[in-house]
């Protein structure tokens, strides 16, 4: 118990680490584009397609039983389709696009409790001594912090928001990786449904709430552009950083 203890509080410190040096790297690249709301948008929309594309889709396809995942992501999109009548129907929001960031953060929790628990039953009866585990925890979560950081720009709100969602996403991841290192073969069929339902978020907030809205709301070369250079920005972390 102590062991898991110790385990669950050092990922979730390297979770925190990882996020806010993302965010905090791209608040300064990109800090002279905080005006130009669609620019970031689209860049984040195409960053979180290529982690989509390139990485979790993939990954999640060739290890996990298809209709687990089909059953959990079709939750996923109906919850986030209910959240936004929710949102919708919410009065006084002082916010610039208070869905994207809601949304974004609901997608990233729901993200991160297959993400712990995966790590749990990974490192169950061994100790973590790994030091690819390490750098592949702290690295994978750059994009997730960039992301978290433009939504909050985009929104313009406080950026205490931002330092709250980095709080509470490595909170939860190493909540679930303390029950992960507890849980048998037997629960791989919750896990299913908590990743499928977890695709099923991110997929919403990325291709219909960010991508798609704001190529209707304004179709130009240049925001598809910024979309395919932040899909081409992952490409590139994923092959320069990923690779362990």
């Amino acid at each position: 118990m102590i062991e898991g203890i110790r385990i669950s509080v050092f990922i979730m410190t390297m979770i925190f680490l990882g996020t806010c040096i993302g965010g905090l790297a791209t608040r300064y690249v990109a800090g002279g584009l905080r005006k130009n709301y669609r620019l970031l948008h689209m860049f984040c929309g195409g960053l979180l397609a290529g982690l989509l594309g390139l990485e979790i889709l993939p990954e999640t396809i060739s290890n996990y039983d298809s209709f687990g995942i089909l059953t959990g992501l079709s939750s996923g999109i109906v919850f986030m389709l209910l959240m936004d009548r929710v949102l919708h129907n919410v009065k006084d929001v002082h916010f610039e696009k208070p869905e994207m960031y809601i949304f974004l953060f609901l997608a990233l929790f729901i993200h991160s409790i297959p993400t712990g628990l995966a790590l749990g039953m990974s490192i169950q009866d061994q100790k973590f001594q790994d030091p690819s585990l390490f750098w592949a925890i702290l690295i994978h979560h750059f994009p997730e912090g960039m992301v978290m950081m433009i939504s909050v720009m985009v929104s313009n709100v406080n950026l205490k928001i931002f330092w709250v969602f980095c709080l509470l996403l490595s909170f939860v991841v190493g909540v679930t990786t303390y029950l992960g290192i507890f849980l048998n073969s037997g629960s791989i069929k919750i896990y299913t449904l908590f990743l499928g339902t977890a695709i099923g978020t991110l997929s919403y907030v990325t291709l219909y709430e960010i991508l798609y809205k704001g190529i209707v709301d304004r179709f130009t070369p240049l925001i598809v552009g910024v979309a395919l250079a932040g899909f081409l920005s992952f490409l590139f972390l994923q092959t320069a950083l990923f690779s362990h």
